[in-house]
């Protein structure tokens, strides 16, 4: 009988840790479902204890009447809130994951012919890498073209932006966004995102017009399409990749 309740007990606690090891890997995107996650996101060592926005911010700021500051750090994520003067007008989510919690985009690197094991930050990878980040946001598209199918069917047109090359700061990543078009041509939602990579940490940074989002948003379309232009230059200056904070 004891032997019987030890086989039961062990059986039932493989069991846990295999569901648990099934819900880590949901996939996500953001605040949206995709590549596989860990529940909470694992952050590099050197952000568990700091705000990541302050940290990558600096003293950037957009020209007045634009004002930028993070958000108070008990939000869902780390966010960048934007203001119109002294009206909170949108908020930007800035992501940072580990490469060991990204299979997604392990598996790209590979694809891009960059060995397992390699030192993804050397040089002569760079090509590759950019390779891999133009396919994971081809990755990012084809999920929201068929979620948004799945949603709106025919009576909203999923309209992506080819990807193009920008700088975060010191990295060389990727711009893109798509917009679910009404048919009458108004804007049912856009959206904007950057990401980059810098050998051992994917920065994800996205904002959006959608009512139906948790977390990157604008309340309006036209706040939105306002900040945008300044969104990108603040994007070119931030302090990435994130440095080990000074002792």
């Amino acid at each position: 009988m004891t032997r019987l309740l030890v086989r039961s007990l062990r059986f039932g606690c493989l069991a846990i840790a295999l569901a648990a090891v099934s819900v880590s890997s949901k996939p996500v995107f953001g605040d949206r479902l995709l590549a596989a996650d860990p529940i909470k996101p694992m952050l590099p060592a050197n952000l568990r204890e700091v705000s990541v926005w302050t940290r990558a911010l600096g003293k950037a700021q957009p020209p007045s009447p634009w004002r930028v500051a993070p958000c108070d750090r008990s939000s869902k994520a780390p966010m960048l809130c934007v203001y119109d003067q002294q009206a909170l007008v949108g908020t930007v989510e800035l992501g940072t994951h580990l490469i060991s919690s990204r299979p997604d985009l392990r598996q790209k690197l590979k694809e891009a012919g960059i060995p397992a094991k390699a030192n993804y930050a050397a040089p002569k990878y760079r090509k590759q890498v950019a390779i891999a980040l133009k396919a994971w946001v081809e990755d990012y598209y084809a999920f929201f073209k068929d979620d948004r199918k799945t949603a709106y069917g025919d009576s909203i047109t999923f309209a992506s932006q080819p990807p193009v090359q920008v700088s975060l700061g010191k990295l060389k990543g990727f711009r893109y966004g798509f917009s679910g078009i009404k048919q009458d041509k108004d804007i049912h939602e856009q959206r904007v995102g950057y990401v980059a990579f810098d050998g051992a940490t994917l920065y994800i940074i996205t904002t959006a017009f959608d009512a139906t989002s948790e977390t990157g948003k604008f309340k309006t379309l036209e706040d939105f399409q306002r900040f945008e232009p300044h969104l990108a230059k603040l994007i070119a200056r931030l302090q990435l990749p994130i440095a080990k904070r000074s002792r």
